[in-house]
């Protein structure tokens, strides 16, 4: 034993860092390597499912397929393991990465842009209060 002792605090945080991180990031529920697609195929916990072609991840642009087919998903869903070639892929960083080759950029902005502006908060609740105290919003000007 190296005399090192974590506390129940300790765990304690650990466990609550953990499920922050699993609530703002893709985690799998399984990966596997898809042979025919040459793809490595991920379902997230929510069951969305993600194709991403295997020249989308530079670090298996040199791994075999029969070391693709031995990556093992860990525990919590978050990285992708293939021990023999000591790789390790963030599951999170590898959609993201992905996903600006897979969807066109002005599609991701606008999804991204829609979904921040829905975001409710006390400061925008008071800006329309205010705004509502002066009639409301400004009509739209009409060119001449």
């Amino acid at each position: 034993m190296s005399g090192f002792v974590v506390t129940d605090g300790e765990i304690t945080r650990a466990r609550d860092v953990g499920k922050s991180q699993a609530a703002s990031e893709f985690r799998a529920r399984s990966a596997s390597y898809a042979v025919a697609r040459d793809a490595i195929e991920i379902i997230t916990l929510n069951g969305a499912g993600f194709v991403i072609p295997r020249a989308l991840i530079a670090d298996l642009h040199d791994a075999m397929p029969d070391d693709l087919g031995a990556m093992v998903l860990w525990p919590d869903g978050s990285i992708i393991e293939i021990e023999a070639l000591d790789i390790h892929i963030l599951v999170d960083g590898m959609i993201k990465a992905a996903l600006p080759a897979m969807v066109p950029a002005p599609v991701l902005a606008s999804m991204f842009a829609a979904r921040g502006g829905a975001v409710k908060s006390g400061a925008k609740a008071q800006s329309a209060r205010e705004n509502g105290k002066k009639g409301g919003r400004p009509s739209g000007k009409k060119a001449a």
